[in-house]
């Protein structure tokens, strides 16, 4: 008899978590830490850890989490329902669909491998700045398909877009779900280290091309060299419907680059936070339907279409910050602080740094949300970082690295399931394909953030 495979929801596994953290309240002693003041930032004393009388959960303290964490998560959701709303629009004007043919008609199948580098550098960038890391399951198989009528296999496909918007998301140029989150919640201001940030994102992205390239060529000239070699693709298409760019998809297309221009000058110049974002992003998408010549029902019919597809994300994050709330009203989350301090401490930078890119490696498998794990982790190590003195800004790129890049490896991961389902490609078969990569990725992650601790990037 075949065994029925088991499915858990993502949403059960978080109320698992939860459940596990609750039970916790009543086996981890309850401690507490002084929180002090220095140069405008709250940091922990980490001399002043002492315990404190039990307070464990109760049942009903149990499901209070759950809204008190939607609630304290409040303005991290809207701004969620809000750019998934305006990216909503800007999709379903097909402005990025009509871009890519226009590029693949004008450079022609000779510099086919061009084409590979100008799709992976444009999905690079939606990762690396808006973070649009699930918009890349749409346009998964039209990048499959341009792959596939370029003489190519399904892996390349899915390397020009899914593997650079990873980069790109990983690097947290300006991603408002990790480094955005990450740095509200250190205290540090909006998309600061930027420049660092940045040149990582383009090393990242010349070994992701470099990796890519190099596939493609091979298989190109023999395809027996594919790891795919012979498979059954009767289930795809290597004619993908063109759409032909016209004046209004170059106005949407300008319309979300001043956007995206104008979120982070803001930030980094005026000192904006998630609702000055959020203000702009609906300005934004409403000015790409005004623009496509939508009208207003269609505009907030998208819109609404939007805010609707990031629920499930929305209520994660807020059913994600519960855990804290659970930890924090047992007064047994500076205990885990504590505890993981006590494991770092006496080390150098150099290991401590290594050490929270790894933990958040690992964590990412049971959390496989930016933002999620960002509101789980974070308010337990970063005053984990500053008991073992690394600065905050070097352990906000610790928990980039660590969330991102291991979204290519999870099978947790929705965005990687989604593409692969699409595909027909077993895990197996891709994982084959990508973790020479992944190592290479790994290895170089762990000597940025050596540099980072060498010069002290803040």
């Amino acid at each position: 008899m075949k065994k029925k495979k088991i499915s858990i929801n993502g949403i059960v596994v978080l109320f698992i978590l939860l459940l596990i953290v609750a039970l916790s309240t009543y086996l981890v002693p309850a401690g507490e830490y002084t929180r002090i003041q220095v140069d405008g930032k709250t940091i922990v004393d980490g001399s002043s850890y002492k315990l404190v009388e039990s307070n464990p959960t109760s049942v009903f303290s149990f499901f209070k989490s759950i809204p008190m964490g939607l609630q304290e998560s409040s303005t991290l959701i809207i701004m969620i329902f809000l750019i998934g709303g305006a990216i909503k629009v800007f999709e379903s004007t097909g402005a990025i669909r009509a871009f890519i043919h226009y590029l693949q008609d004008k450079l022609g199948e000779n510099n086919s491998y061009l084409i590979l580098i100008l799709i992976s550098i444009f999905f690079g960038c939606l990762g690396a700045f808006p973070g649009m890391l699930e918009a890349v399951i749409p346009f998964a198989p039209l990048c499959i398909g341009i792959a596939l009528s370029l003489g190519y296999d399904m892996l390349v496909g899915i390397s020009i877009s899914l593997v650079p918007i990873v980069v790109g998301w990983s690097s947290g140029v300006t991603n408002p779900w990790t480094t955005g989150i990450g740095q509200s919640l250190a205290e540090l201001p909006m998309f600061s280290g930027f420049q660092y940030r940045f040149i990582a994102f383009v090393i990242f992205m010349g070994i992701t091309i470099s990796y890519t390239v190099i596939y493609a060529n091979k298989i190109k000239k023999d395809p027996s060299k594919s790891l795919l070699y012979k498979k059954d693709i009767s289930h795809l298409t290597t004619e993908s419907e063109e759409i032909k760019l016209t004046s209004r998809h170059v106005s949407v297309l300008i319309v979300f680059a001043l956007t995206i221009v104008a979120i982070v000058y803001g930030s980094l110049k005026l000192g904006w936070g998630m609702i000055e974002m959020s203000a702009v992003y609906i300005i934004g998408g409403i000015l790409c339907g005004l623009v496509f010549r939508y009208s207003p029902n269609k505009i907030s019919d998208e819109i609404i279409a939007g805010g609707r597809d990031m629920f499930i994300a929305a209520f994660a994050i807020g059913m994600a910050r519960g855990v804290s709330v659970i930890m924090t009203e047992a007064h047994i989350i500076d205990t885990v602080v504590n505890y993981t301090a006590s494991i770092l401490q006496g080390k150098s930078a150099y290991f401590n740094a290594f050490g929270m890119f790894v933990i958040q490696t690992i964590i990412n498998f049971f959390v496989p949300s930016g933002s999620g794990q960002a509101v789980v982790t974070l308010p337990v190590l970063l005053p984990v970082a500053d008991i073992i003195g690394l600065n905050r800004q070097i352990a906000i790129l610790a928990f980039q690295f660590g969330d991102g890049f291991s979204n290519l490896i999870y099978p947790t991961v929705g965005a990687l399931i989604a593409v692969l389902s699409y595909a027909k490609i077993s895990f197996s078969e891709w994982f084959k394909y990508i973790y020479k990569y992944f190592i290479i990725i790994f290895i170089i992650s762990t000597l940025l953030l050596m540099v980072a601790v060498k010069i002290n990037f803040s």
